[in-house]
């Protein structure tokens, strides 16, 4: 088994207000973490990963810090929701990982 942290989009509310002086929610998209705990015999592939977009590079910076770096992790699509994972981590720190995991 692996642990790993995920990057996932997490809706937030956000109070806002009017020009009137009132109050009315809304919803923004944050990006946030959780861990995960991963069967190793599950994972395709593994690649680096780069936010190009600028929303999502908005997203990136408000919520790590400068300099982190991401991975995918490409899955068993029969198996998962979705066959791609984005993580918290450095290309060079899964290959790593996962020689170590081969002895």
């Amino acid at each position: 088994m692996f642990n790993f942290t995920e990057v996932y989009e997490k809706s937030v509310r956000v109070i806002k207000e009017r020009p009137d002086g009132s109050d009315y929610v809304n919803f923004d998209t944050v990006l946030s973490t959780r861990e995960c705990l991963i069967n190793v015999d599950y994972i395709v592939s593994v690649r680096p990963y780069e936010f190009t977009s600028s929303v999502d590079m908005r997203r990136v910076e408000e919520s790590f810090p400068a300099g982190t770096k991401f991975c995918s992790l490409v899955l068993d699509g029969n198996s998962f929701r979705t066959s791609e994972m984005v993580t918290v981590g450095s290309f060079e720190k899964f290959c790593r990982l996962f020689q170590k995991n081969k002895s």
